[in-house]
This record gives structure tokens, C-alpha cells and sequence, in this order.
């Protein structure tokens, strides 16, 4: 698990939109050069709706991306920047469960950002 949460704040000419995503969604967070970030989320619940909204059209938009490290001794070290979102893909999969009559929402995400 990926010991880091996540939040996003979204530019755009209307106004500043901001998403906080906790550690237990975060699959993985991968930092190439200088340049390069990809984050996966797998969003659970209620707030996959939240991310959906947030994300969906935003390909070439810019954000401000912040982590905050939940664990001192966690591989990732804080980041803090101004990113462009290059690329996307979001899935509203299938239940987890294979329960009958459980309605449980999820979303998957591979974003994949450039420094600005």
C-alpha cells in the first residue's frame, strides 16, 4: 500500500476545484525524472462518484498535485508541484463482490501527468 494521500486541485477558467484522496485508494504513485508522474487509484464507495466528476474531461488541463506522507519511513517523498494531465483512462468496473443484489461503486484511474 501506497503510504501517501493524495490532493488535486484542478485549474480551470471558472474556478479551482480540489479532490483529497486518502491513502487506502492510492494503487500506486510512480515518479520518472524529473518530468514524469503516474498515479492509479482504485476508488471505493460513495466518493468514486466524487472522482469520476472531478477527473472526466480534464485530459491537457493543469493541476497542482500535493502529497502528504502518513508514515514518516514510506518510500515516497513528498511532492509538490504544477502538473498538466497528458493522459487518462477511468473505468467504473464491476462490483468487487459477487453478492447478489450489491450495488458497491468503484472506479479505477490511470493518470498520467507531465510537469508543467
Amino acid at each position: 500500500m501506497v503510504e501517501t494521500s493524495i490532493t488535486f486541485k484542478r485549474e480551470t477558467k471558472e474556478s479551482l476545484g480540489e479532490i483529497k484522496i486518502p491513502e487506502e485508494f492510492i494503487k500506486d504513485f510512480h515518479f520518472s525524472g524529473d518530468d514524469h508522474l503516474m498515479i492509479m487509484l482504485r476508488v471505493i464507495g460513495t466518493d468514486s462518484k466524487k472522482v469520476v466528476d472531478f477527473f472526466e474531461g480534464s485530459e491537457t488541463e493543469r493541476f497542482h498535485i500535493k502529497t502528504e506522507n502518513t508514515v514518516e519511513s514510506t518510500y515516497i517523498k513528498e511532492t509538490s508541484g504544477k502538473f498538466i494531465l497528458s493522459s487518462m483512462y477511468l473505468d467504473e468496473g464491476p462490483p468487487l463482490s459477487v453478492d447478489i443484489n450489491q450495488e458497491i461503486p468503484m472506479v479505477r484511474a490511470i493518470l498520467d501527468f507531465k510537469k508543467k
